[in-house]
């Protein structure tokens, strides 16, 4: 009875449970004995080579022929890099883009054996065993980067698929593409047209692309010259070009070189003895050639570089898009204007082009539009250091539009009138300082903020600053494309800005003045094409409503006024132009900034190299309104010819809800009972800032100087009054 009980409970079981059909003759193999075997079997394949290579391979095939539904499309394969031309707006060449080398495309057969053998031993000793995929690497690979060993598992044909068709982003999508293009490269092309294209293409640093280039790069030889151990040196670069630089890195390259000999010799490609020989011989390059070839407007055209590596159009990394950039055959039209480009050089070398002469640097923009039609970064080609673009200096008055815009936005009446008197001393936070004008008797008594502009009385724009507050000063230059990150301190109303900015910074925000308050974000690039005419680029602008135009437009009143009777008369072009001078302390830097409805430009003048005093070029001062303003006229004057004049649009006071500025003046010190520090016209001074609340008797500003690596300068002496 419990037997036949106990015999019913697993029947109902498997009633309620039913359990997927076996076959008995499957269910009841000796599988105890059966899974230790397969165990057994899988380690003897692994450790047996041919085995495990044999199983690896028909692994592969079998899940390419499952993938083979889903191959890609691999046509254009056949077109070897191409250099791709840089084009200004006119369609004028400004520059090709490669490696500087003939590109002259070298043939398998041509070679030395123990060239393609050293890249074999480099990058893919089963390169002619494969199907295209080598998963005994990618399987060793992975160990070997779960041990801390970086080592890559791509084959040849795999790295072609990513320098070609998939670019270099880590994802598991990306290297599911790289393997099905791999399999259809390897179905159509032969393994030597394979690996004779990776030779031409393959990057080897120091811009050169393909054994050809590289050899006559390092070693100043043709590909068919190469040594051994030089052949070996270059292929054991593939890994990493720029750390394993043979110029710079000579030791790490000398290992690295061996392994792949000693590789050679293993595979015997090389004989021990000449393996040997070929470690034993000393590393030596030759000099570097030099860079790219000759261009126009070197630092348009390396700003063009920049601007192109962060275009998706040319690849999803900043890998793939620099090989895209220097072997697609592409042609990049941009938005530089030659004529105004050779006015700008004209008149640097007119102005400053005596030996040790200050720098210049012009950059003009289209209002609305964002386009750069001009960049000139000084008369030194080969410097690399873009003052234009890279130059982060203190503007001096030059920045007091924005304290201007500043009050208007807080419903500050322009015609409002503060008290121009030199020196003046303020309060800020328990702190004082005192501000002087370019001279005593510039400035003095009662005068309208639309006059202190036009003036440049530093004293009015101190005391309007500490009305509105600092801190709105920088949001507004902000507004207007000033990049974030001042620190809101008095010094702002004269131009102490704690980073700097650069002279493409400021065309593009005055060119905001010139758009009725519409900021457009600056641009080289206006679309590219490849090497089969399909434009795969056009650019649309970047624009947003910064300011409303009638605030912009009562800014544009007093700033025509500047180049009609004030500071910058030397700017003067013969058309409606607006502008506003700048100089800062002890004359380091130079500014005149102004805007035409179609151009806004910048000049810059001063030393790349740090704040160096200007106090006798050619007999005078350097201030905004000597040589950066006559720069500027001669610029604009070709850069405007054919193009017509038209009004600066302005408007009045009355059509905004302005009202007098009535609050009483921050509290201020008797001049006779404060700190004798002064704070210099249309300038800011070098020394650390007031504002902190603890401090009692500094300077108004600290100044951040960039050329070519931002340093902080606190130059000591009297403060100066450089003019406006």
């Amino acid at each position: 009875m419990g037997t036949a009980a106990h015999a019913r409970v697993p029947d109902a079981r498997r009633r309620r449970l039913p359990r997927p059909h076996i076959p008995d003759r499957v269910r009841y193999l000796p599988w105890r004995f059966i899974v230790p075997a397969a165990f057994a079997v899988l380690a003897i394949i692994a450790a047996v080579p041919p085995l495990r290579e044999a199983t690896a391979n028909a692994a592969t095939r079998t899940i390419l022929f499952a993938a083979r539904p889903f191959a890609p499309n691999v046509a254009g394969f056949d077109r070897l890099p191409q250099t791709t031309k840089v084009l200004a707006a006119d369609g004028t060449v400004l520059a090709t883009l490669d490696d500087g080398q003939k590109r002259e495309p070298l043939q398998l057969k041509a070679l030395p054996d123990h060239v393609p053998h050293a890249v074999l031993a480099a990058e893919d000793e089963h390169f002619y065993e494969h199907g295209g995929i080598d998963l005994t690497a990618v399987v060793r690979a992975t160990i070997r980067n779960v041990q801390g060993d970086r080592q890559g598992g791509s084959t040849i044909t795999q790295q072609l698929a990513k320098l070609n068709y998939t670019g270099s982003q880590r994802t598991f999508l990306r290297k599911f593409r790289e393997v099905l293009y791999a399999d259809q490269l390897e179905r159509k092309y032969s393994k030597d047209e394979l690996l004779q294209r990776y030779l031409n293409q393959v990057y080897l640093g120091d811009g050169a692309y393909g054994f050809a280039a590289a050899a006559d790069s390092y070693f100043g030889v043709p590909p068919d010259k190469l040594s051994a151990a030089q052949a070996a040196t270059l292929a054991g670069m593939i890994r990493s070009p720029e750390r394993l630089d043979p110029r710079t890195h000579p030791a790490a390259v000398t290992a690295r070189r061996n392994d792949v000999l000693k590789n050679m010799v293993r595979n015997r490609w090389l004989t021990k003895s000449a393996g040997a020989a070929a470690m034993a011989e000393p590393l030596t390059v030759v000099p570097p050639h030099g860079g790219q070839n000759a261009m126009k407007a070197p630092h348009f055209v390396r700003y063009v570089q920049r601007e192109a590596m962060t275009l998706d159009a040319l690849g999803g990394s900043t890998e793939s898009r620099g090989k895209e950039l220097f072997t697609g055959g592409y042609t990049i039209k941009t938005t530089l204007d030659p004529k105004a480009f050779d006015a700008a050089a004209a008149a640097a070398q007119a102005q400053l082009g005596a030996p040790n002469d200050p720098t210049e640097a012009v950059v003009s923009v289209i209002p609305g539009d964002g386009g750069i039609r001009n960049l000139f970064a000084g008369l030194d080609p080969n410097r690399k250091f873009d003052v234009a673009t890279q130059g982060r200096r203190q503007p001096g008055s030059a920045f007091k539009p924005f304290v201007y815009l500043a009050a208007i936005e807080a419903g500050i009446d322009p015609r409002s009138t503060l008290d121009g008197s030199s020196p003046r001393t303020f309060d800020y936070k328990g702190s004082s300082f005192t501000v002087s004008n370019y001279d005593e008797g510039h400035g003095g008594g009662q005068m309208s903020i639309d006059d202190a502009l036009v003036e440049s009385v530093n004293t009015v724009y101190m005391d309007l600053a500490l009305h509105v507050g600092p801190e709105n000063v920088v949001r507004t230059a902000e507004k207007a494309g000033i990049p974030s990150g001042i620190r809101p301190l008095p010094a702002v109303a004269l131009g102490g800005v704690s980073k700097g900015v650069s002279p493409l910074e400021m065309a593009a925000a005055y060119a905001t003045f010139a758009a009725k308050g519409v900021y457009a974000t600056p641009y080289a690039i206006a679309s590219i094409t490849d090497r089969d005419g399909r434009t795969i680029y056009t650019h649309t602008p970047q624009t947003r409503q910064a300011f409303d135009e009638r605030e912009v437009g009562n800014l544009n009143r007093p700033l025509q006024d500047v180049v009609r009777r004030g500071t910058g008369q030397a700017a003067a072009i013969g058309r409606p132009l607006a502008g506003k001078t700048g100089t800062t302390q002890n004359w380091t830097n130079g500014w005149f900034v102004g805007y035409t409805p179609q151009l806004a430009t910048a000049v810059w003048v001063g030393h790349p190299d740090g704040d160096v005093p200007m106090t006798s070029v050619h007999g005078r001062h350097v201030t905004g309104g000597s040589f950066p303003a006559q720069i500027f006229s001669a610029t604009m004057r070709v850069a405007l010819q054919g193009v017509k004049a038209t009004p600066i649009p302005t408007a009045d006071p009355e059509s905004l809800s302005l009202q007098p500025l009535t609050p009483p003046p921050p509290p201020s010190v008797p001049t006779s009972l404060a700190p004798t520090t002064t704070v210099p016209p249309d300038a800011t001074t070098t020394t650390s800032s007031v504002p902190e609340p603890t401090t009692t008797t500094v300077p108004p500003s600290p100044t951040t100087t960039v050329a070519p690596a931002p340093t902080t300068t606190a130059p000591s002496g009297p403060p100066n009054r450089s003019g406006t």
